[in-house]
Protein backbone atom coordinates (compact mmCIF):
# COMPACT_ATOMS: atom_id res chain seq x y z
CA UNK A 1 0.00 0.00 0.00
CA UNK A 2 1.45 3.86 -1.17
CA UNK A 3 0.41 6.50 1.01
CA UNK A 4 1.47 10.38 -0.05
CA UNK A 5 4.14 11.80 2.48
CA UNK A 6 3.90 15.89 2.69
CA UNK A 7 7.52 17.22 4.04
CA UNK A 8 6.11 20.58 5.39
CA UNK A 9 8.44 23.18 7.14
CA UNK A 10 6.85 26.67 8.24
CA UNK A 11 7.30 29.43 11.03
CA UNK A 12 6.72 28.15 14.66
CA UNK A 13 4.18 30.66 15.48
CA UNK A 14 2.11 29.21 12.67
CA UNK A 15 2.13 25.63 13.83
CA UNK A 16 -0.28 25.84 16.39
CA UNK A 17 -3.53 26.62 14.30
CA UNK A 18 -1.64 24.35 11.03
CA UNK A 19 -2.43 21.56 13.64
CA UNK A 20 -5.47 22.67 13.90
CA UNK A 21 -6.01 21.84 10.42
CA UNK A 22 -4.20 18.45 10.02
CA UNK A 23 -6.77 17.66 13.01
CA UNK A 24 -9.23 18.91 10.87
CA UNK A 25 -8.65 16.84 7.84
CA UNK A 26 -7.99 13.84 9.91
CA UNK A 27 -4.95 12.58 7.67
CA UNK A 28 -3.45 9.06 8.03
CA UNK A 29 -1.14 10.78 10.59
CA UNK A 30 1.65 13.41 11.56
CA UNK A 31 5.00 13.86 13.06
CA UNK A 32 7.07 16.73 14.34
CA UNK A 33 10.94 16.69 12.98
CA UNK A 34 13.19 17.04 16.14
CA UNK A 35 15.50 15.96 14.95
CA UNK A 36 17.86 17.09 11.33
CA UNK A 37 21.65 15.62 10.88
CA UNK A 38 21.24 18.41 8.03
CA UNK A 39 20.49 21.48 10.03
CA UNK A 40 22.28 23.42 12.07
CA UNK A 41 22.68 22.26 15.29
CA UNK A 42 22.42 23.62 19.03
CA UNK A 43 23.12 22.61 22.56
CA UNK A 44 20.74 19.83 22.53
CA UNK A 45 21.00 17.61 20.22
CA UNK A 46 20.64 19.09 17.46
CA UNK A 47 16.84 20.36 18.29
CA UNK A 48 15.22 22.21 16.01
CA UNK A 49 13.89 25.92 17.59
CA UNK A 50 13.39 28.05 14.87
CA UNK A 51 11.04 26.38 12.55
CA UNK A 52 8.76 23.48 12.63
CA UNK A 53 9.33 20.66 10.20
CA UNK A 54 6.51 18.00 9.85
CA UNK A 55 5.83 14.92 8.07
CA UNK A 56 2.23 14.32 7.14
CA UNK A 57 0.72 11.09 5.83
CA UNK A 58 -2.43 10.73 3.40
CA UNK A 59 -3.96 8.49 1.47
CA UNK A 60 -2.69 8.46 -2.45
CA UNK A 61 -6.47 9.50 -3.27
CA UNK A 62 -6.68 12.42 -1.00
CA UNK A 63 -6.03 15.19 -3.58
CA UNK A 64 -8.14 17.83 -1.83
CA UNK A 65 -6.30 17.66 1.18
CA UNK A 66 -3.09 18.29 0.02
CA UNK A 67 -4.44 20.97 -1.44
CA UNK A 68 -6.24 22.73 1.69
CA UNK A 69 -2.85 22.31 3.40
CA UNK A 70 -0.84 24.18 0.14
CA UNK A 71 -3.77 26.77 0.39
CA UNK A 72 -2.82 27.30 4.06
CA UNK A 73 1.05 27.64 3.81
CA UNK A 74 0.40 29.81 0.60
CA UNK A 75 -2.17 32.46 2.54
CA UNK A 76 -0.66 31.89 5.97
CA UNK A 77 3.55 31.80 4.96
CA UNK A 78 3.98 32.75 0.90
CA UNK A 79 7.46 33.86 1.55
CA UNK A 80 8.63 31.58 4.78
CA UNK A 81 6.90 28.03 4.48
CA UNK A 82 7.71 24.93 1.72
CA UNK A 83 6.42 21.84 1.27
CA UNK A 84 7.36 18.59 -1.00
CA UNK A 85 5.70 15.70 -1.74
CA UNK A 86 6.28 11.77 -2.78
CA UNK A 87 4.29 8.58 -2.30
CA UNK A 88 6.56 6.20 -0.23
CA UNK A 89 5.60 2.29 0.61
CA UNK A 90 3.76 1.46 3.97
CA UNK A 91 6.74 -0.01 5.30
CA UNK A 92 8.60 3.30 4.65
CA UNK A 93 5.60 5.52 6.06
CA UNK A 94 5.91 3.55 9.57
CA UNK A 95 10.05 3.57 9.75
CA UNK A 96 10.68 7.29 8.56
CA UNK A 97 10.77 8.94 12.37
CA UNK A 98 12.88 6.20 13.81
CA UNK A 99 15.98 8.48 12.06
CA UNK A 100 15.35 11.23 14.18
CA UNK A 101 13.73 9.89 17.81
CA UNK A 102 16.67 8.94 19.97
CA UNK A 103 16.62 8.60 24.08
CA UNK A 104 16.44 12.14 26.11
CA UNK A 105 16.37 12.80 29.58
CA UNK A 106 13.25 15.28 30.80
CA UNK A 107 13.40 16.31 34.52
CA UNK A 108 15.36 14.53 37.23
CA UNK A 109 14.52 11.08 36.91
CA UNK A 110 12.66 10.18 33.48
CA UNK A 111 14.04 9.40 30.16
CA UNK A 112 11.90 9.09 27.02
CA UNK A 113 13.62 5.85 25.40
CA UNK A 114 12.18 4.07 21.91
CA UNK A 115 11.16 1.11 22.17
CA UNK A 116 13.15 -0.52 19.47
CA UNK A 117 16.10 0.45 21.66
CA UNK A 118 14.70 -0.29 25.29
CA UNK A 119 17.02 -3.39 25.25
CA UNK A 120 20.65 -1.90 24.04
CA UNK A 121 23.13 -1.80 26.63
CA UNK A 122 24.42 1.48 25.72
CA UNK A 123 20.35 3.04 26.18
CA UNK A 124 19.99 0.83 29.66
CA UNK A 125 23.25 2.47 30.61
CA UNK A 126 21.76 6.05 30.24
CA UNK A 127 18.91 6.00 33.20
CA UNK A 128 19.72 2.85 35.26
CA UNK A 129 22.48 3.07 37.20
CA UNK A 130 20.98 6.98 38.24
CA UNK A 131 18.02 5.14 39.20
CA UNK A 132 16.20 6.83 35.97
CA UNK A 133 12.85 6.31 35.26
CA UNK A 134 12.48 4.99 31.23
CA UNK A 135 8.91 5.30 29.12
CA UNK A 136 9.18 3.26 26.51
CA UNK A 137 7.78 4.77 23.66
CA UNK A 138 6.80 4.45 20.06
CA UNK A 139 4.98 7.71 18.73
CA UNK A 140 4.29 5.97 15.23
CA UNK A 141 2.14 8.94 13.89
CA UNK A 142 0.91 10.10 17.12
CA UNK A 143 1.28 13.15 18.19
CA UNK A 144 3.63 12.63 21.74
CA UNK A 145 7.40 12.07 21.30
CA UNK A 146 7.86 13.85 24.64
CA UNK A 147 10.62 16.41 22.19
CA UNK A 148 7.31 19.41 21.64
CA UNK A 149 7.23 21.66 24.36
CA UNK A 150 3.73 20.90 25.37
CA UNK A 151 4.58 17.17 26.40
CA UNK A 152 8.25 18.07 27.88
CA UNK A 153 6.35 21.06 30.24
CA UNK A 154 4.17 18.71 31.43
CA UNK A 155 5.95 15.66 32.04
CA UNK A 156 8.68 17.97 33.52
CA UNK A 157 6.61 19.04 35.80
CA UNK A 158 5.20 15.75 36.93
CA UNK A 159 8.59 14.94 37.35
CA UNK A 160 8.94 17.80 39.67
CA UNK A 161 6.00 17.39 41.69
CA UNK A 162 7.31 14.07 42.04
CA UNK A 163 10.57 14.89 42.98
CA UNK A 164 8.91 17.05 45.87
CA UNK A 165 6.90 14.39 47.19
CA UNK A 166 3.72 16.60 46.38
CA UNK A 167 2.36 13.63 43.67
CA UNK A 168 -0.77 12.27 45.47
CA UNK A 169 -2.85 10.95 42.63
CA UNK A 170 -4.17 7.93 42.45
CA UNK A 171 -6.03 8.12 39.45
CA UNK A 172 -6.16 10.47 36.46
CA UNK A 173 -7.67 11.32 32.92
CA UNK A 174 -5.87 12.00 29.93
CA UNK A 175 -7.97 13.90 27.53
CA UNK A 176 -6.12 13.68 23.90
CA UNK A 177 -3.67 10.91 24.43
CA UNK A 178 -1.76 11.16 21.53
CA UNK A 179 1.09 8.22 21.96
CA UNK A 180 -0.04 7.89 25.69
CA UNK A 181 3.33 9.67 26.77
CA UNK A 182 2.08 11.85 29.23
CA UNK A 183 -0.16 8.39 30.90
CA UNK A 184 2.29 6.30 30.88
CA UNK A 185 4.50 8.60 32.97
CA UNK A 186 1.50 9.28 35.00
CA UNK A 187 1.46 5.57 35.93
CA UNK A 188 5.37 5.92 36.53
CA UNK A 189 5.05 8.22 39.38
CA UNK A 190 2.12 6.07 41.18
CA UNK A 191 -1.08 6.68 39.76
CA UNK A 192 -2.87 3.42 40.25
CA UNK A 193 -5.81 4.15 37.50
CA UNK A 194 -5.89 5.78 33.88
CA UNK A 195 -8.27 6.70 31.26
CA UNK A 196 -7.58 8.04 28.27
CA UNK A 197 -8.98 9.15 25.01
CA UNK A 198 -8.19 10.76 21.60
CA UNK A 199 -9.89 11.35 18.98
CA UNK A 200 -7.54 9.85 16.49
CA UNK A 201 -7.61 6.04 15.88
CA UNK A 202 -3.90 5.62 15.04
CA UNK A 203 -3.48 7.61 18.54
CA UNK A 204 -5.21 5.24 20.21
CA UNK A 205 -3.73 2.06 18.79
CA UNK A 206 -0.39 3.84 19.52
CA UNK A 207 -1.29 4.68 23.28
CA UNK A 208 -2.16 0.94 23.55
CA UNK A 209 0.79 0.00 21.97
CA UNK A 210 2.89 1.89 24.69
CA UNK A 211 1.30 1.13 27.25
CA UNK A 212 1.96 -2.81 26.77
CA UNK A 213 5.66 -1.68 26.34
CA UNK A 214 6.26 -0.96 29.62
CA UNK A 215 5.85 -2.35 33.40
CA UNK A 216 4.18 -1.18 36.52
CA UNK A 217 3.20 -2.43 39.87
CA UNK A 218 0.68 -5.35 39.51
CA UNK A 219 -3.14 -3.91 40.02
CA UNK A 220 -2.52 -0.54 37.47
CA UNK A 221 -5.37 -0.33 35.56
CA UNK A 222 -5.24 1.46 32.26
CA UNK A 223 -8.05 1.67 29.39
CA UNK A 224 -7.93 4.25 25.96
CA UNK A 225 -10.94 5.05 24.30
CA UNK A 226 -11.05 6.96 20.31
CA UNK A 227 -13.52 9.61 21.33
CA UNK A 228 -13.38 13.43 22.21
CA UNK A 229 -14.15 15.35 25.60
CA UNK A 230 -17.42 14.43 25.54
CA UNK A 231 -17.13 11.14 26.33
CA UNK A 232 -19.48 10.53 29.44
CA UNK A 233 -17.07 8.53 31.28
CA UNK A 234 -14.86 12.05 31.74
CA UNK A 235 -18.36 13.32 33.81
CA UNK A 236 -19.25 9.88 35.09
CA UNK A 237 -16.21 8.94 36.83
CA UNK A 238 -14.46 10.67 39.61
CA UNK A 239 -10.57 11.50 38.82
CA UNK A 240 -7.77 13.33 41.19
CA UNK A 241 -6.01 14.30 37.86
CA UNK A 242 -6.84 15.35 34.53
CA UNK A 243 -4.58 16.25 31.79
CA UNK A 244 -5.33 17.86 28.61
CA UNK A 245 -2.16 18.36 25.83
CA UNK A 246 -5.13 20.48 23.31
CA UNK A 247 -4.65 23.26 21.48
CA UNK A 248 -6.96 26.55 22.34
CA UNK A 249 -8.78 26.11 19.71
CA UNK A 250 -10.24 22.72 20.54
CA UNK A 251 -10.36 23.65 24.42
CA UNK A 252 -12.37 26.65 24.03
CA UNK A 253 -15.01 24.72 21.41
CA UNK A 254 -15.37 22.21 24.35
CA UNK A 255 -15.27 24.37 27.04
CA UNK A 256 -18.53 23.10 28.46
CA UNK A 257 -17.59 19.46 28.18
CA UNK A 258 -14.18 20.62 30.05
CA UNK A 259 -16.35 21.34 32.52
CA UNK A 260 -17.87 18.80 33.29
CA UNK A 261 -14.88 16.32 33.89
CA UNK A 262 -14.86 15.05 37.59
CA UNK A 263 -11.66 16.46 38.51
CA UNK A 264 -10.65 19.09 41.09
CA UNK A 265 -7.28 19.85 39.06
CA UNK A 266 -6.84 19.98 35.52
CA UNK A 267 -3.03 20.49 34.27
CA UNK A 268 -3.42 22.46 30.56
CA UNK A 269 -0.49 22.29 28.18
CA UNK A 270 -1.12 22.85 24.21
CA UNK A 271 -2.01 26.71 25.02
CA UNK A 272 0.08 29.65 23.18
CA UNK A 273 1.12 32.84 24.31
CA UNK A 274 -1.39 34.67 22.63
CA UNK A 275 -3.85 32.86 24.44
CA UNK A 276 -3.10 32.43 27.46
CA UNK A 277 -4.95 35.59 29.22
CA UNK A 278 -8.28 34.72 26.93
CA UNK A 279 -7.79 30.71 28.22
CA UNK A 280 -7.38 31.46 31.68
CA UNK A 281 -11.19 34.02 31.35
CA UNK A 282 -12.48 30.90 29.82
CA UNK A 283 -11.43 28.69 32.99
CA UNK A 284 -12.81 31.01 35.42
CA UNK A 285 -16.00 31.89 33.82
CA UNK A 286 -16.89 27.50 32.88
CA UNK A 287 -14.31 26.06 35.97
CA UNK A 288 -13.99 28.64 38.73
CA UNK A 289 -10.91 28.32 40.73
CA UNK A 290 -7.53 29.59 40.88
CA UNK A 291 -4.12 28.78 39.10
CA UNK A 292 -1.66 27.05 40.73
CA UNK A 293 1.06 26.87 38.57
CA UNK A 294 2.19 28.13 35.00
CA UNK A 295 5.38 28.09 33.09
CA UNK A 296 6.45 29.17 29.15
CA UNK A 297 8.60 27.64 26.91
CA UNK A 298 9.03 29.03 23.23
CA UNK A 299 5.54 30.58 24.26
CA UNK A 300 3.57 27.52 24.94
CA UNK A 301 2.79 27.20 28.69
CA UNK A 302 2.16 24.55 30.86
CA UNK A 303 -1.25 25.51 33.17
CA UNK A 304 -2.15 23.87 36.74
CA UNK A 305 -5.89 25.01 37.43
CA UNK A 306 -7.58 24.00 40.75
CA UNK A 307 -11.30 24.46 40.97
CA UNK A 308 -13.11 25.61 43.69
Amino acid sequence: MEYRELKVNLPKELSDSFYELLDTLQCAGYYEILFDGEAPKEKDQGLIRDNTNIRIYLQTDEIDKELKILIFLKINAPDNSNAESRNIETRDYEEAYKEYYKPFPIGKKLWVIPTWEKNEPETIKLWKPSGGIPLFINPGVAFGTGHHETTKLILEYLDELYNKGEFHFQSACDVGTGSGILSIGLAKFGVSKIFALDIDPNAVKAAWSNWTENEYPKGFQFSVEESGIDNPKLSNSKYDLAIANITYAVLSQNIRHLAKIEAPRIIFSGIITEKKDQFLGLLQSHLPGKLLYSKEWNEWWVLDWIRN
